[in-house]
């Protein structure tokens, strides 16, 4: 694998006239990058909070700092990476050798971040390094993985489509973990629940390992346009914010991530310590994955009819309104459930859609600057995911902290915290997506 300058650099070829077929077999493959991607990713932000505090006893306010100062110093590395991938030629093509060789480093090191070797400060080190590496692995495999989708098709039909495949995946990596992660905590561990950690993160690992071999079995990159003068870093960083859509997009991603970082960290404190059923974890994140596979085949069905930007607004919309409603059915299991199902199919319209939105915005900088930088842009919106979810970890930390939580007893203040930072955050984080939305307005351009 060699380093050169990005094809599109200094040229702007454009879309082609005519879109290029892509057997369904790459795009339903495409979709598996994200089951891989969510068997750790969704596991960290879901488990290792509960881990840290739990497990690793370590405070709520040093797991909530480690978060998100260790997902900021990772995300850092998003833009690097996607340099990188502009400038990769190779045998394998652009992207792929790093879904090849990256994966199985990312396996090991998710199964490190799930071991407590320590007490005290040995066990802050260690769980600060460790998530900081996996968190750069991730990094090395994910953004090459997302900034695929604008090098195997021009079609913004297809890539709507496999957008929704990619969200199938992602949705069957979440039912996975929320079925599979305490069940092989329990039967890998017993009473040993640090060992049992560890055995499950070394099997999710290892499958997340070889389905992004799959993926790249699957998904063959088109041929890169010959590069036609060397292109600078500074220049390509420089670009960026001339690209409103592309920003935009980003902005509504950081606070979607925030949402999804709250959700999947509190879970397991809200079944707990509010509704006072620890399985109870298992059934909302059961409902969070349900709406989100439903989403992924909706999704295009409804932005096709709606229009991406509005439809994604009115979604937001509802979510907030339900959010709110869930204040009232925390003694009612079952229709909570239902109605947070429905908020999160409404508010997942926007996740769906992103990559695809990223994918046109890539287009759209071609024709504003004459460079097409895939990897860059796509690890711009890599970033704010990852800030955003980490954000959401420890907003929801802090505010186990502000309530005064502790592991051997939950105080009255502590479940009112969990609670309002359970729902009413994420009810405000809607709107301000919606507000992101704003900057994105490429169908009225090109209508």
């Amino acid at each position: 694998m060699s380093a050169v300058p990005s094809p599109a650099a200094g040229v702007a070829t454009g879309p082609s006239a005519e879109p290029r077929p892509l057997p369904r077999t790459a795009q339903f493959g495409y979709g598996l990058g994200d089951l891989a991607s969510n068997l750790t990713w969704t596991t960290l932000t879901a488990f290792l909070l509960f881990f840290y505090t739990d497990v690793a006893a370590l405070t709520a306010a040093t797991a909530g700092t480690i978060l998100l100062i260790g997902r900021i110093a990772d995300a850092v590395i998003d833009p690097l990476v996607g340099l990188a991938v502009d400038r990769t030629r190779s045998r394998f093509g652009r992207a792929r050798p790093y879904l090849i060789f990256g994966a199985p480093v990312l396996g090991i090191a998710f199964a490190l971040a799930f071991t407590a070797p320590g007490t005290g400060t040995t066990a802050v080190v260690w769980a600060a390094v460790t998530f900081v590496v996996v968190g750069v692995c991730h990094s090395l495999v994910n953004v090459p993985y997302g900034a695929m989708l604008p090098m195997l098709t021009d079609d913004t039909d297809t890539r709507l489509k496999m957008s929704g495949y990619r969200f199938v995946g992602a949705s069957l990596g979440l039912i996975t973990v929320s079925l599979a992660v305490m069940p092989l905590v329990e039967i890998l561990g017993g009473t040993d629940r640090a060992g049992g950690f560890t055995g499950m993160a070394i099997v999710l690992g290892a499958a997340g390992t070889l389905l992004y071999w799959v993926v790249a079995l699957l998904c063959r990159e088109r041929p890169a346009p010959p590069v036609a003068r060397e292109a600078t870093s500074l220049h390509a960083l420089a670009s960026l914010p001339r690209n409103r859509h592309w920003l935009g997009v980003s902005a509504a991603s950081l606070a979607a991530f925030v949402r999804l970082g709250i959700i999947t960290a509190g879970a397991v404190y809200y079944a707990r310590d509010v509704l006072d059923d620890t399985w109870a974890t298992s059934y909302i994140l059961l409902a969070f994955s349900l709406s989100a596979l439903v989403g992924s085949l909706v999704t295009p069905w409804f932005l096709r009819r709606t229009g991406k930007r509005r439809g994604i607004t009115v979604g937001l919309a509802a979510t907030a309104a339900l959010y709110v409603l869930l204040f009232f059915l925390d003694g009612r299991p079952v229709l909570f459930l239902a109605v947070f199902l429905l908020a999160n199919l409404f508010g997942g319209f926007g996740l769906v859609a992103a990559p695809a939105l990223v994918s046109d915005a890539i287009d759209h900088h071609e024709t504003l600057t004459g460079r097409r930088d895939e990897g860059l842009l796509y690890a711009g919106y890599s970033f704010a995911t990852k800030v955003g979810t980490a954000l959401g970890g420890s907003l929801f930390a802090w505010a186990l902290a502000w309530g005064g939580y502790r592991a051997e007893h939950v105080s009255a203040q502590a479940s009112q915290a969990i609670e309002w930072a359970f729902i009413g955050l994420p009810a405000v984080l809607c709107l301000v997506q919606a507000a992101c939305m704003r900057l994105y307005d490429l169908e009225r351009r090109h209508a």
